[in-house]
């Protein structure tokens, strides 16, 4: 009986494998244990003892086609691998748990094909190690069916704590500023203003009556952001000055004192310079200067011009006259004095 049954089995192959064959895109399907064939519009995988993911059916002579597993029509096996897309993590979240399943309850494996992003543990477990790119892909146990998820991880951020500094004096001792990363990440300072404050590391030493603006960043990492925080600094002087003028101005491209630094200006942005040679002609007139946009170069300007004519040629070098109005809380204040101009 067992050899008659054999026998039919044997002929539903070979006839299944003739159904095939008309369809088939291999050169000689009965030499080989599997090919391609065109079912229902579809070019699909087969083999004879394999399996691969594919819709099931049916062929000529009472075959079917059954996730790629040719077979007779009264052994039909539905084998099916559910796994659904997995949601973008951040480097730091908590390991989380994977919950593919096989159609007949078959045991799935898991692997990851990036492990400097995530690694499985525990058979089903997912563990976040790095930002990046990852499959994880999920295989029946003992199939070649398996099927494959992306894992996005995105950079963690981080906070940097920037210590308040105080107000500064002018020609006190330096100052050991004191900021870092809640990640442990080494922090950079960085100085706006070098005619008030010098900065070298997170030492920071008062230079002259003014504002400048200290900037501590955190380039990033291979997982971290990059982070960055802000904060202003004053220095002022126990004389109880406001704003202080240099007794030389020298344009001569060197670098030092090439233009008029008004030190504390940038305190009072409501404010008018006024500048006069020894005759007492007004070579110079602005309002709001800041030491940047609007700053005195040896050069005069009279609200950007002299009656209509702009004026681009050096002044000659000798001892000008200024007076500064400037507004501090509500109360209009006045200073003068005198600087040397040379080249």
């Amino acid at each position: 009986m067992r050899k008659i049954y054999r026998f039919i089995f044997h002929v539903l192959v070979m006839l299944a494998w003739t159904g095939v064959r008309a369809q088939s895109n291999s050169a000689d399907v009965f030499s080989a244990s599997g090919g391609h064939a065109t079912v229902n519009g579809t070019t699909v995988e087969w083999s004879v003892g394999g399996t691969a993911v594919s819709s099931t059916a049916s062929l000529p002579n009472g075959a079917l086609l059954t996730q790629g597993f040719l077979q007779p029509i009264d052994r039909m096996i539905q084998l099916m691998l559910i796994f659904d897309p997995l949601s973008s993590k951040t480097y730091e979240d908590v390991d989380f748990q994977l919950f593919a399943h096989a159609s007949d309850g078959s045991p799935v494996e898991y692997m990851s094909t990036n492990t400097d992003v995530a690694v499985i543990l525990n058979g089903n477990t997912v563990k976040i190690v790095g930002a990046g790119t990852a499959n994880i892909r999920a295989t029946i146990k003992g199939t070649s069916i398996s099927k494959d998820q992306p894992l996005l991880v995105d950079k963690a951020t981080q906070m940097i704590t920037f210590d308040l500094i105080p107000v500064l004096y002018k020609g006190d001792p330096a100052f050991t500023m004191n900021a870092y990363s809640n990640k442990g990440l080494p922090v950079a300072y960085h100085n706006s203003n070098p005619f008030v404050v010098r900065v070298s590391g997170n030492i920071i030493t008062p230079v002259d009556l003014g504002r400048s603006t200290i900037t501590v960043n955190q380039a990033g990492s291979q997982n971290y952001k990059a982070a960055e925080v802000t904060q202003q600094v004053q220095v002022i002087s126990r004389e109880g000055d406001d704003i202080s003028v240099p007794l030389a101005v020298t344009p001569n491209g060197d670098g030092m004192n090439d233009v008029l630094v008004i030190k504390g200006i940038e305190n009072f942005p409501d404010n008018n310079v006024v500048i006069v040679n020894r005759n007492g002609t007004k070579v110079f007139d602005v309002k709001n200067y800041d030491n940047s946009e609007i700053i005195f170069n040896g050069r005069g300007t009279y609200n950007g011009s002299f009656n209509g004519r702009i004026r681009t040629d050096n002044l000659p070098a000798g001892t000008y006259f200024y007076s500064i109005v400037y507004r501090r809380d509500g109360v209009t204040k006045r200073k003068t004095g005198y600087f040397v101009l040379k080249y």
